[in-house]
This record gives structure tokens, C-alpha cells and sequence, in this order.
């Protein structure tokens, strides 16, 4: 069980830049952090830097492409803290073709492949809110979609650098 009493918060898609730094954000605001990524490989190190800022933390590896996986990794989380009360969804894409194209050579197609990251988010949510509603609260929250599916050139002046919320289910 967690014995912080904000309850747990996981990052899924955790790495060394935006991931770690949701992680210390997170763990900073009392929640127990649970770090989920496709490779646990760096995970010992996040755990040990966590742990040196006095947070408390848990690594589950789980890629998002494997739907079984997420959601095993997404039970153990819950088996091991009691619940699961935070989500924040930022994985990046494994290989070049995933990789979003530039705003200015985007069309249907680029967009449908670079979303494709975003669709098992519904699937976590899909886990974790039935838990949230029945205890009246939580929250889910990811990176901007926009900035999943395509590139804006650097003289853009459309910018975003907060996550978005997607669901926060309240009394």
C-alpha cells in the first residue's frame, strides 16, 4: 500500500527529460510514484534519484503497443499501492516512423500514425477510471495531442507547455 496520502501517481513513458521531471513534480506533491516505460533498463537510476529527492517509488516497464502488458503493469501498480489515483500518458514513439511529420507536409495519413500513440491512453483510462469515480476523485493528463501528430516549424508561434487534463472525475 502507499503510505503517502495523496496516493499513487504514475507516469507512463517515463525517460530521463519530461518523464523524470512529471515523476519529481509529482513526488513533490505527495504522491507515490509508480514509473512505467517499454524498458525498466534506466528504471534503477530513476528509482535512486527519486529516492535522493525523498520520494517514494515503484518501476513497472511496460510497453504501450502491448495492450496485455499496460494493463498488467497498470494491476501491479494497484496490487502494490492500493490504488492508482494520478496518470500522466507521455510515451514517445519507438522507431522513425512513428515519429510525427512537420505541420507543413502533415496530411491524414501522417496525422492517423503520429495519433496512434495516443490511443492506448483510452485503454488506461478505460482501467483506471472506474476506480477514480468510485472514489471520487483523480485525474488523467498528457502531453497536448497536437504535439503527438505533427511538428511545428521552428518559426510557429503556437506553442504549449503544460499537459493537458483529459478526465478529472469529482464529486
Amino acid at each position: 500500500m502507499s503510505a503517502s496520502p495523496h496516493g499513487t501517481a504514475v507516469v507512463i513513458g517515463v525517460g530521463p527529460g519530461l518523464g523524470m521531471s512529471i515523476a519529481h513534480r509529482f513526488g513533490r506533491e505527495g504522491y507515490t510514484v509508480a514509473l512505467v516505460s517499454r524498458s525498466g533498463a534506466r528504471h534503477a537510476g530513476y528509482l535512486e534519484e527519486l529516492a535522493a529527492a525523498g520520494i517514494e517509488a515503484g518501476s513497472f516497464p511496460a510497453d504501450v503497443r502491448d495492450a496485455d502488458g499496460l494493463r498488467s503493469a497498470l494491476d501491479a501498480v494497484a496490487e502494490r499501492y492500493g490504488s492508482i489515483d494520478l496518470v500522466y500518458y507521455g510515451p514517445a514513439a519507438a522507431d522513425a516512423d512513428a515519429w510525427p511529420t512537420t505541420i507543413t507536409e502533415a496530411d491524414s495519413e501522417s496525422v492517423r500514425k503520429g495519433m496512434s500513440w495516443m490511443y492506448p491512453a483510452v485503454d488506461v483510462v478505460q482501467q483506471v477510471l472506474p476506480g477514480m469515480v468510485e472514489r471520487g476523485g483523480g485525474g488523467c493528463c498528457s502531453r497536448p495531442v497536437s504535439a503527438r501528430c505533427c511538428r511545428c516549424p521552428p518559426s510557429a508561434t503556437w506553442r504549449s507547455s503544460r499537459p493537458r487534463c483529459a478526465i478529472t472525475p469529482s464529486r
